[in-house]
C-alpha cells in the first residue's frame, strides 16, 4: 500500500498545483477551463486510491472476520 500512498500524494500535489495555476489564470483564458478539468481529474484519482485503501483495510480488519 505504500506505493499507492505515494501515488495518491503525488496526485494531490498535482491537484494543488493545477488549482493554483487555475486561480492565477484569467477566466477569459480558454486554458482556465482545461486547468480546472485537469485539477479535478487529479483529485478524483487521488480519492479513488484512498477509497481503495480504506476498503482494503476494512476487509482485512479483524472486526470483519466471523469467529470460527
Amino acid at each position: 500500500m505504500i506505493g499507492r500512498h505515494n501515488i495518491a500524494r503525488d496526485e494531490l500535489k498535482k491537484f494543488k498545483s493545477l488549482l493554483n495555476e487555475y486561480g492565477n489564470t484569467p477566466v477569459t483564458d480558454e486554458r482556465s477551463k482545461m486547468l480546472l478539468h485537469d485539477a479535478l481529474i487529479r483529485l478524483g484519482s487521488a480519492l479513488d486510491i484512498i477509497l481503495m485503501d480504506v476498503q482494503n483495510l476494512n476487509e482485512e480488519s479483524p472486526a470483519n472476520h466471523k469467529p470460527e
